[in-house]
């Protein structure tokens, strides 16, 4: 016969509850002090409240494990057994229209309703839904209340028959998704948030899970497997923050992550790397955040506006996990009526930075899913490693086997990697000293700042230093500064300098007709013109930068090495096949213009560049180089702009 509800208050609450314990946790309770110290605990509730943390720790195979387990399967049932959350959160519970719990005294004589088991998930949901509006809504709860309520959840993601609410309302995906995952730990939690994007999970399972997914990005504690995988590297990484922060950023699960994601990029040897463990949970984690905007309370916070307005237009879950690269995708837009907010786009920064998708494109599964054909055809034959396979992704932009829908979702995330130098695994390896001496970047992976973000100006400062013939970078930065700067001039938005100083331009000159990866052809065609001049000094300044540069190393130039494949193949290949060519590829088309491989796209582009190179001698590497000393001493008078 079932219990009644009275007699499980009853027995939870007075000294026969602690009786059983001692009876059955003897041993553990004379070794752990603080085990004792729960048992004299005699207000209502708080001797059981008080062991229940211990559970964790007690062995597994153990009657005492089994007590408390036992135990605690009753207690989430109704919170009322809970004596702490009895007193600090009636009065909550209360205001927020979420029951109100019944006084120890009222208990005598009265069976009670199986309803209590709601209270928190109440709460849960009251605060989840001011999420949008409120930067801590857990303020809303009394500070009493607030800490019961964490304490709680953190309990319930450690072992899923806890979560009674969710329990019922995942049983059947929990068979579908994760029949052999056994319970304890956070391990079901975790496995239905990695499934939670799919489409046959019930509704009410897949809200619920993004409710605590939101609770756990505001309190990392809840990640119970990153939490136990990576306690070493946490203490020695002195990443986890004083309980008196419990509301503030630092328990957020992103700067959890942060923080060990930037030892790891630092460490100096492979002993200094996270365990095999901590780094499985890291993946596991990262590819979470990235499927799942409400793990970050700050998109949560400040991109409502533009979820509901682009992302979400019925005000429903975005299916496939599909919201974070809807707002990327924003964030990107050269339309400035459809791009996001400064807010919104610093906090998609802080979760491209957590997902770290340059250093492993698996936890995107929406970019892995895009470019799945590409990935494991082409690329897994180029490339020796997940870091690589961007860059092969990036190579094939512009080629037949590209797909539309691959290569937006690709362009969404270099977006973002063309902000922040670190994203780069390859370059940061390369080139984080010189970066650091020569570019004033930070020495850590990652560095928590209120002023400007200084990535956009590290990267220009090493495109630059990566064609200075009087001070070069070393060779192997200099190599990776110049395979990003090819791979990204396949796009102006991908150069921040020259789209921050030309987005004016572009939408004047460059808007009609003409195809993104043309755009820096149009605007070299455009920016010596007396009007760009006067209108656009900014841009005409980074486009003759650029041109300079393209004029010194033709691989820059995409466009044309896409057009004249052909002829560089046959003709020109030994000069294309080096480093940095000097300006012998463009030499060598203009010596080949009337082979048969040449095709009128090509010339054209040929055409172009010559053009440019006759009207400033600057934009002719090989002309400057031989004569300009003799133009700077005989000529100065004349003026040597041109």
């Amino acid at each position: 016969l079932p219990v009644s509800r009275f007699f499980q208050v009853k027995l939870t609450q007075d000294e026969r509850f602690t009786q059983a314990a001692v009876k059955y946790c003897q041993e553990e309770i004379d070794k752990n002090p603080a085990m004792k110290k729960c048992t004299e605990l005699t207000q209502p509730g708080y001797a059981l409240s008080c062991l229940l943390e211990f559970t964790p720790n007690v062995t597994a195979t153990s009657q005492c494990h089994a007590f408390l387990r036992r135990t605690a399967v009753l207690a989430f049932g109704d919170f009322r057994l809970i004596g702490p959350f009895v007193e600090k959160c009636g009065a909550t519970l209360s205001k927020l229209g979420c029951g109100t719990l019944t006084p120890h005294k009222a208990h005598e004589g009265v069976r009670v309703p199986h309803t209590q088991g709601m209270a928190l998930e109440c709460l849960i949901s009251n605060v989840v839904k001011h999420g949008k509006d409120q930067s801590d809504p857990l303020q809303m709860l009394e500070p009493g209340c607030r800490h019961e309520v964490m304490r709680l959840v953190e309990m319930q993601t450690d072992d899923f028959h806890l979560d009674r609410t969710l329990f019922f309302a995942c049983r059947q995906d929990r068979e579908r998704y994760c029949k052999e995952v056994q319970a304890g730990q956070g391990k079901v939690f975790e496995c239905l948030m990695m499934n939670r994007n799919d489409q046959f999970m019930e509704p009410e399972c897949a809200r619920m899970l993004g409710e605590r997914a939101y609770l756990m990005g505001r309190n990392y504690r809840m990640a119970h497997p990153l939490v136990k995988a990576c306690a070493n590297e946490m203490k020695e990484y002195k990443c986890e923050p004083q309980d008196e922060l419990e509301s503030a950023a630092h328990f957020h699960l992103t700067w959890i992550l942060l923080c060990l994601e930037s030892h790891a990029h630092n460490a100096q040897s492979p002993e200094k790397l996270p365990s095999p463990q901590c780094q499985h949970e890291m993946l596991t984690h990262r590819q979470m955040m990235i499927t799942e905007f409400h793990m970050a309370p700050d998109v949560v916070m400040h991109c409502s506006q533009e979820i509901d307005k682009w992302c979400s237009p019925r005000g429903d879950i975005e299916p496939k996990g599909l919201t974070l690269h809807c707002l990327m995708e924003h964030a990107s837009s050269t339309d400035k009526t459809k791009q996001v907010g400064a807010q919104c786009m610093q906090a998609l920064k802080d979760v491209v930075k957590v997902a770290d998708v340059g250093s492993n494109y698996k936890v995107d599964k929406v970019l892995y899913g895009s470019c799945r054909s590409l990935i494991d055809g082409a690329c897994a034959r180029e490339t020796g490693s997940e870091s690589e396979t961007l860059t092969c992704l990036m190579r094939h932009v512009d080629s037949s086997d590209m797909t539309p829908m691959c290569e937006q979702r690709l362009l969404e995330v270099q977006y973002f990697m063309a902000r922040d130098w670190t994203l780069d695994p390859q370059l940061y390896e390369a080139c984080h000293d010189e970066a650091v001496s020569r570019c004033h970047a930070p020495a850590n992976w990652h560095m928590s700042s209120n002023g400007p973000d200084p990535g956009p100006a590290v990267l220009a400062c090493l495109y630059r230093s990566a064609y200075d013939d009087e001070v070069p970078l070393s060779k192997k930065c200099g190599i990776e500064v110049r395979r990003v700067l090819h791979t990204r001039a396949v796009r102006v938005n991908l150069i921040p300098d020259i789209e921050d100083a030309c987005r004016e331009a572009l939408s004047e000159y460059c808007s009609n007709n003409v195809k993104p990866m043309e755009e820096m052809t149009c605007l070299q065609e455009n920016f010596e013109k007396k009007e760009f001049i006067k209108r656009y000094p900014l841009c005409h300044k980074e486009i003759s930068r650029f041109t300079e540069m393209e004029s010194k190393d033709t691989k820059l130039n995409r466009a044309l090495m896409k057009a004249c494949k052909p002829v560089i193949k046959v003709h020109c290949e030994q000069f294309a096949n080096e480093d940095i060519d000097h300006g012998d590829v463009m030499e060598c088309l203009l010596n080949n213009k009337d082979q048969p491989e040449m095709t009128s796209k090509c010339r054209s582009y040929v055409n172009h560049f010559e053009l440019i190179s006759l009207r400033d001698y600057h934009f002719s590497y090989k002309f400057l180089k031989a004569c300009g000393p003799d133009i700077e001493q005989h000529c100065r008078n004349r003026g040597n702009d041109k």
